[in-house]
């Protein structure tokens, strides 16, 4: 009786002690309170960025342009260039697609130049841009922009290496973004391509999508399935 009294004693503390266990928080993936994440399926990198997350976003991928009319739940694909567009250049209603006109890989500026299509309503039609001369005479930085309000400039600083003595290749760590000089504090370490900030003053990453390993100090990709992220700052910045 005594054996049988301490079984179902047994049996009981268990049973409490899977109750407290069901009412223990469980972890979640909650949204960043301050950025909100967009993914282009397979797109590899974003590239450069126009328009607005409340209207319509445009963005340029590994090859290709991509638009949203509902805040990143859908992407429509509206132009294969054959490669990456790095600068996509505004000019009241019309969009120009720029190439990467030079600059320096290590801890240098790039600039964006040669206007090769244009589009009148944020990337759902192109058409080529004719006028040769003019197309040159467009420049714009790569991964520098300005607050509208007070002028607050952000940069991004590569964080890249030689990949080795004499190498012409480079080793990119996750890059940084600097406010004024000084290193904005982010949620992600990503492999930022470009800036971007709209008319609210709401900034936009364009970035890569390989994931980054702090241990190995490498990014990895997941070949032809790695998205184009796109990080937009849930409120005007400073």
């Amino acid at each position: 009786m005594k054996k049988l009294t301490l079984i179902i004693t047994a049996i009981a503390f268990i049973v409490v002690s899977c109750k407290k266990d069901n009412k223990s928080p469980v972890v979640t993936n909650q949204p960043d309170p301050n950025w909100i994440r967009l993914e282009i399926p397979n797109g590899k990198a974003a590239y450069a960025v126009a328009g607005n997350i409340d209207d319509t976003l445009l963005v340029t991928t590994w090859t290709k342009a991509y638009f949203t009319a509902d805040q990143g739940k859908t992407w429509q694909e509206s132009k294969n260039f054959n490669g990456p567009i790095q600068g996509l250049y505004t000019n009241k209603d019309t969009v120009m697609s720029l190439l990467l006109a030079g600059g320096l890989e290590l801890e240098g500026t790039l600039k964006a130049s040669v206007a090769q299509f244009y589009t009148l309503d944020m990337g759902k039609s192109w058409n080529r841009y004719l006028n040769y001369q003019r197309a040159q005479k467009i420049i714009m930085p790569i991964g520098i922009v300005q607050s509208a309000q007070n002028k607050t400039t952000y940069q991004l600083k590569y964080n890249t290496k030689p990949a080795s003595a004499n190498s012409t290749s480079y080793i990119h760590d996750p890059t940084t973004i600097l406010r004024d000089g000084n290193a904005l504090e982010l949620p992600f370490k990503v492999r930022i391509r470009n800036l971007y900030m709209d008319s609210k003053d709401r900034l936009y990453v364009a970035a890569s999508g390989g994931i980054y390993n702090q241990d190995k100090d490498a990014f990895t990709f997941n070949e032809g399935n790695t998205p184009a992220v796109i990080y937009v700052s849930r409120k005007e910045l400073p």
